[in-house]
């Protein structure tokens, strides 16, 4: 049985509803700040099936993502073949080796990584799905930043901009 979901994404909410992103002022250095020391544990299998499910919830706030109002470019390498769920999203744990928001960017001295939930319907999203992520490739990307309020740990929400630039690193 395959299940997929019809509910909308960031984006459309974003087209349908602009009041709800217009209001936020983004704090560069604040939301740098926020990077976490470690990469988020993978999703079990059931989190990617039951997905379908609980994405719409967070679009609705329970459980969900907070606008940060920023837009960040980044480098970084996956820590694990990206995982696709049954809402459609692949998402993909990052080690970053450059983040910046607008002229602001982030000391990467000790490890940082942030989570990449890639929608459907997006180009970052047809990426994916013609060339599988695998753990070591590196990625150049750029995109919304939101806080998912399970953790609470930073995403990227990349669109239009998601390239993979090489393989596997050796050793990774």
């Amino acid at each position: 049985m395959r299940f997929r979901a019809k509910h909308y994404w960031r984006r459309r909410v974003r087209a349908k509803r602009p009041e709800r992103f217009g209001r936020i002022a983004c704090d560069p250095a604040g939301t740098i700040g926020r990077l976490s020391g470690e990469a988020q544990k993978a999703l079990s299998l059931f989190d990617r099936w039951v997905a379908w499910l609980t994405t719409p919830f967070k679009f609705c706030g329970t459980s969900g993502w907070e606008e940060t109002g920023c837009e960040a470019g980044a480098l970084g390498r996956p820590v694990r073949d990206a995982q696709h769920s049954t809402d459609g999203f692949w998402t993909i744990d990052v080690r970053l080796e450059r983040f910046t928001i607008g002229a602001a960017s982030a000391d990467l001295t000790k490890p940082r990584f942030l989570r990449l939930e890639v929608e459907p319907e997006t180009k970052a999203h047809d990426v994916c799905a013609k060339t599988r992520v695998l753990a070591g490739m590196e990625l150049d990307f750029g995109g919304a930043v939101v806080v998912d309020t399970d953790g609470p740990f930073l995403e990227v929400h990349p669109e239009e901009n998601f390239r993979i630039l090489v393989g596997p690193a050796a050793g990774v």
